[in-house]
């Protein structure tokens, strides 16, 4: 990414795919904002910029500005599934769980093998108190990790603990440690702090990218008030 820069220094796409090295690969909040913003203002007639920058503004907590980029996204490329799935996301991490339900199936039905569009959807939908829909949202996800993590916390909540450890221990012993974030979430909604603070720790040691959900995730409410929540967050740099 910084060889593409130093070649063309206005080319949006470079200083995005540097911005993304930072944040998801090295989890360096801070350090990838400046080039997130240098791809947004090079590229803000291209969606696929536009809904990226989006997506790492609403993680990082500046909703509005979130809001903003995606509504331009949606505007400049409105029938591509990924920018509603990226709309649902926004939708979503902003607590307005209704929106992030209607994006998520605007994405479906533009692309009904839209990837992972179904275990958001059953995010949202089990936040709404929707049970029924969410398994079935769940169940029609193809990708295991996010399925048995929706499982885990829908059949918990549901009273059907067989069913949750069932789920549980299948993305355990099927994804690993590849899902150490997901079975954070599973451990908070499970309320079991201790060990959904200790996974998140892990997800942290080994660089586990869904840590950048973790400042706006729905799932981690139930710790989001915790003092050790609150350090870890802030030493990874949000704000």
């Amino acid at each position: 990414a910084e060889r593409a820069i130093e070649i063309a220094p206005g080319l949006a796409e470079g200083h995005l795919a540097l911005a993304y090295a930072r944040f998801a690969g090295f989890l360096d909040i801070r350090g990838a904002r400046p080039s997130y913003e240098k791809a947004y203002e090079l590229g803000r007639g291209n969606a696929d910029v536009v809904l990226l920058y989006a997506l790492y503004a609403v993680r990082a907590r500046r909703y509005p500005v979130a809001r903003d980029a995606i509504e331009r996204a949606l505007a400049l490329d409105p029938l591509n599934p990924r920018t509603h799935r990226a709309a649902g996301t926004i939708a979503y991490a902003s607590r307005r769980y209704a929106d992030a339900v209607t994006e998520y199936r605007r994405s479906l039905q533009l692309n009904p093998k839209m990837s992972i569009a179904r275990a958001f959807m059953g995010d949202a939908l089990l936040q709404m108190g929707k049970i029924d829909e969410a398994r079935e949202a769940y169940a029609a996800e193809t990708a295991p990790m996010f399925r048995l993590r929706g499982l885990a916390v829908l059949e918990h909540r549901a009273g059907n603990e067989a069913a949750a450890e069932k789920a549980f221990n299948a993305l355990v012993s099927e994804i690993g440690d590849a899902a150490m974030y997901q079975q954070a979430e599973v451990m908070a909604q499970w309320g079991r702090t201790d060990e959904a603070l200790a996974r998140l720790q892990r997800a942290r040691e080994i660089g586990d990218s869904g840590l950048s959900y973790v400042a706006t995730d729905p799932l981690l409410d139930p710790i989001a008030k915790d003092p050790r929540f609150l350090r870890f967050i802030k030493d990874l740099g949000f704000a």
